[in-house]
């Protein structure tokens, strides 16, 4: 059964963004696998409100969500979708996709669907192949899609399984029957919150002018929830962060790649009088003070 992630975390749907972080922030302190040791119950339930505050935490993503609900990480699709003709899921697969004869049926996906023939084994063998586009996460996690071909055997549809740290232009292979052999090429779709490099991520990481010059901490979001990035003092724009085995699942291997966290220093957007004059005595310490002596000041 699908989480409902306002219940997960205490909350009420109009509530805020800050009531949000706030009940967050509290169940995290309450469910922390360091605070309960063995309490297998308290660490499923950390993941769960981990995941509920990375979808509404999130603008965008909480307004997917509130649209459509478990099938939020698919909204785009279905929007693109709704400019055909309104969104049509099939199945409960969002992505439900027609190759082989013509065309997609549910135009979620962005699909080239072509058919020729080879020859296996003495027998002519049809080529089915099509354009499979999938998200960041459902390649993180997998994910099943439904597909509907026709071949000589005539038309059905069938489920594919897309392994998890499948990489933007792998290659699905699947024989439903002696006669046909399936090709889809994945491909993965641009994340607004990580760029991928092989099996690792970059994540841009927005810290404050006062915890980059002073140290501090700052809030990084990983695929599988946030974590707690100690920043040193003294840290320059640009700086980056390795975070082992946070990034992508290895294909065919054990393991995951890293997250490259990358510093991005931010100043307010409003500056008070008191940000004023607290700069005015930084750049009066920082002045070159020794070159109007040295001239003879």
């Amino acid at each position: 059964m699908a989480q409902d992630y306002y219940k997960l975390l205490g909350v009420e749907r109009s509530a805020t963004e800050k009531d949000i972080r706030s009940a967050y922030r509290k169940l995290a302190r309450k469910l922390h696998p360091d605070v309960s040791p063995g309490d297998t119950g308290a660490s499923e339930r950390f993941k769960k409100i981990n995941e509920a505050y990375e979808v509404l935490g999130d603008t965008k993503k909480r307004k997917d969500y509130d649209e459509f609900g478990e099938n939020w990480r698919h909204a785009d699709e279905i929007r693109k979708s709704g400019a055909n003709g309104g969104p049509r899921r099939g199945n409960g697969f969002p992505g439900g996709q027609h190759f082989g004869g013509g065309g997609s049926i549910f135009d979620l996906f962005s699909s080239g669907a072509g058919m020729g023939h080879d020859i296996f084994d003495g027998e002519r063998r049809s080529q089915v192949e099509g354009n499979l586009e999938i998200t960041l996460d459902d390649a993180f996690n997998g994910v099943a899609r439904r597909v509907t071909i026709s071949g000589p055997a005539g038309t059905r549809t069938l489920e594919v399984q897309v392994p998890a740290g499948i990489q933007d232009g792998g290659r699905i292979r699947i024989n439903p029957d002696a006669q046909t052999q399936v090709t889809l090429t994945v491909r993965v779709l641009p994340s607004k919150r990580f760029e991928r490099r092989g099996d690792d991520l970059v994540a841009e990481v927005p810290v404050s002018y006062v915890d980059a010059a002073l140290g501090g901490e700052a809030e990084v979001s990983t695929m599988t929830g946030r974590i707690a990035l100690t920043i040193p003092p003294g840290t320059q724009s640009g700086r980056s962060f390795r975070i082992p085995g946070k990034g992508m699942p290895k294909r065919g291997k054990e393991g995951f790649g890293d997250l490259i966290a990358r510093v991005k220093i931010t100043m307010p957007e409003k500056i008070t009088d008191a940000h004023r004059r607290l700069f005015e005595q930084l750049r009066e310490l920082e002045s070159p003070a020794t070159v109007s002596k040295a001239d003879g000041g």
